[in-house]
């Protein structure tokens, strides 16, 4: 990502004031990219299952999980009684997994957690989903959009 952004910032630069803006929005567009997905995890709470993704979180109460499995591209994905499938990002299927296999022992882990804190249903008992907040990402995001303007409007 960064040899990206550095590659931006040198076509860019061509003298003038644009160049070091454009090269600065190149910059904070790659941190904001890289902070969204690095942020990506599973977390394990008392009673409920967290997924982080880059642009949405989901909560899911481990009674509402019915299946956690790797898809075909070996990306963890989580089942719900609701008939909804959330794929975990941090655990997408890559090179790396298929020698390591670590999607397949994150499903194995998450198993065993889903079964030892899994209670009784109850009524008021549903999964959400909100946007995931990452100030660091967010903050680069507003600040490539702010450098990306003024590198638009610098005469030259």
């Amino acid at each position: 990502m960064a040899f990206i952004a550095a590659a931006a910032a040198d076509l860019a630069s061509s003298g003038d004031a644009r160049g070091p803006l454009s090269g600065v929005a190149a910059a904070l567009g790659t941190i904001a990219l890289t902070r969204r997905i690095g942020a990506a995890r599973v977390v394990l709470g008392k009673s409920e299952l967290k997924i982080v993704n880059p642009i949405f979180t989901y909560r899911v109460p481990y009674r509402l999980v019915t299946e956690v499995n790797t898809s075909e591209d070996g990306t963890l994905t989580v089942h719900t009684s609701d008939g909804v499938e959330i794929n975990a990002t941090a655990f997408g299927g890559s090179l790396l997994d298929h020698y390591f296999r670590t999607s397949d022992r994150a499903v194995t882990r998450v198993q065993e957690i889903v079964r030892q804190r899994r209670g009784p249903r109850k009524d008021d008992d549903r999964s959400r989903r909100a946007i995931t907040v990452s100030w660091i990402a967010d903050i680069c995001l507003l600040g490539t959009v702010c450098v990306a303007v003024a590198a638009l409007l610098t005469p030259g």
